[in-house]
């Protein structure tokens, strides 16, 4: 709502009725300091913006426009006291006008001065009836103020006003939900479902929630409600294929898709998409017969969508995922043959090289990578790892130091360099630099870069302390990285 504070007229103020646009040299005066405010405000000098203002409204305390416009500066200067206290003092001056009380009513929200701010928004409410968002926030003040009962009166009246809408049904289906009132919840999604009958998301809500309440009939009843308007849809297949086979398991299901994945007429986007929550899964907690149905479909995608470069994409994703790292740098390969735009992929193959040790392609591809993509801070990152591998230290480290000024304030991206940096020198041997490298990624990710535990561990072994090199590694696999060459050095304990 802050977005809608105009520039305000100062009609009541500085024209004059019998000759409404002609202005003493005074007003005038006044108008040009005031938009020297405005444009300070916009280029982000706040504290002079305030100046003027300051004394505009020494000069006219009873301006609506200059109050709420110190309102907003004292905003951006995080002063809430003297932001509310404008936003109150423009109210006190033009009290009906709706972007006034709209810019007061959000105020006294965000500074949860509910009961401040439930008249005001009640009052909008009156001068829009039909505005849900005024209505919203009306509601949100009641149920701050643990008054439910008031909050779901708020929405009937807006809804006998316009009509069943999707954020007056979902916030009043929360209420209910909150509150235990199961059947008045479900009220809802039915009513919002109905009003409209082809749009499968809401049916969805529908069968989730007769799921939770433990009605499997009935949310059977409703995926095969969605099939009638869309045969393909993904989740209704699944949830009847695995009624069909006794409830089944995922890998039932995953298998039961081999004639969809055959199926030529059925889109690439489709089909991906009916396997990338099984891929997510399967990252979470490793399955092996899982893992043999997503290389299966995976491989028979590939085949028959063999010259688009997303089926490979994907096949190098389940393939990276189940351990096979050269089958995924192969199909990376075969991605970026066709389309070389998308930066994952070859951060995807960058990864495969790392694991393989492949450092002749490592180097040409981080080469490529970067002159592709210079503004992505992660192609410094496998630039200057590629190059300490190749024992090219000095160019390493001028291209990781150059990546953390592309990064400026991305703080992940800055840490996973610092890693980097923290390799190179260990590289060369110098301790100390590398050991200062990883502490300061190490503080910037809060002890969670997987690659900087990682290589603390290295250092620590170096050092001779195996039993924390083998904790640090153990700790860099627990937060990010599962990688068959860190566990190889954890179970053979050593590097």
């Amino acid at each position: 709502m802050r977005g809608l504070l105009l520039f305000f007229v100062f009609v009541t103020s500085f024209l004059n009725a019998q000759e409404p646009f002609q202005y003493t040299e005074a007003q005038i005066a006044v108008q040009d300091k005031y938009v020297e405010a405005k444009k300070y405000m916009l280029i982000g000098r706040f504290e002079k913006a305030q100046e003027i203002l300051t004394e505009l409204y020494k000069e006219d305390r009873g301006n609506a426009a200059i109050s709420m416009e110190l309102s907003k500066v004292y905003s951006y200067l995080e002063d809430p006291y003297n932001e509310h206290k404008f936003a109150q003092k423009a109210n006190e001056s033009d009290p009906n006008n709706e972007y006034v009380l709209a810019n007061y009513a959000v105020i006294c929200m965000d500074q949860e001065k509910f009961d401040e701010a439930m008249p005001l928004l009640k009052l909008l409410v009156a001068k829009q009836l039909n505005n849900e968002e005024y209505t919203d926030k009306l509601a949100t003040a009641y149920l701050q103020k643990n008054n439910s009962n008031e909050a779901i009166a708020a929405y009937n009246a807006i809804e006998s006003r316009i009509g069943v809408t999707e954020n007056v049904s979902r916030r009043k289906f929360e209420i209910y939900e909150i509150l235990g009132k199961d059947k008045e919840a479900l009220v809802e999604l039915i009513k919002v479902s109905d009003a409209y009958p082809y749009e499968v998301r809401y049916m969805h809500n529908i069968a989730t929630y007769y799921t939770k309440l433990g009605k499997e009939e009935k949310a059977q009843e409703i995926y095969n409600k969605i099939l009638k308007v869309d045969i393909n849809d993904v989740e209704a297949n699944r949830a009847i294929t695995l009624a069909k086979t006794g409830g089944g398991n995922d890998n039932t299901y995953l298998r039961s898709l081999t004639p969809v994945i055959e199926d030529k007429t059925i889109s690439l986007d489709r089909k991906i998409l009916e396997l990338v929550p099984f891929l997510d899964q399967l990252n979470q907690k490793y399955d092996q017969e899982l893992a043999d149905a997503l290389v299966m479909l995976s491989d028979r995608i590939a085949t028959i969508h063999v010259d688009e470069a997303k089926a490979h994409a994907l096949k190098g994703d389940i393939l990276m995922s189940t351990n096979n790292i050269k089958g995924a740098a192969k199909a990376y390969e075969k991605t970026i043959s066709l389309n070389d735009n998308v930066y994952s992929v070859w951060e995807g193959l960058l990864e495969a090289y790392t694991e393989t040790e492949d450092i002749v392609k490592l180097k040409i591809t981080a080469t490529n990578a970067l002159d592709l993509f210079p503004n992505k801070p992660s192609a410094y990152m496998y630039y200057g790892r590629a190059y300490t591998l190749s024992n090219e230290i000095s160019e390493a480290t001028e291209i990781l130091e150059e990546g953390l000024l592309v990064s400026g304030k991305d703080v992940t991206s800055k840490s996973n360099i610092y890693a980097e940096l923290g390799r190179a020198y260990f590289a060369s041997s110098n301790i100390a630099e590398a050991s200062e490298n990883i502490e300061k990624s190490l503080e910037l990710s809060n002890n969670k870069n997987g690659l900087a535990l990682e290589i603390k561990g290295d250092i620590q072994f170096a050092k001779g302390d195996t039993d924390q090199a083998v904790e640090s590694w153990n700790s860099a696999i627990k937060v990010s990285v599962h990688s068959q060459r860190l566990q190889h050095k954890i179970d053979t304990k050593r590097l």
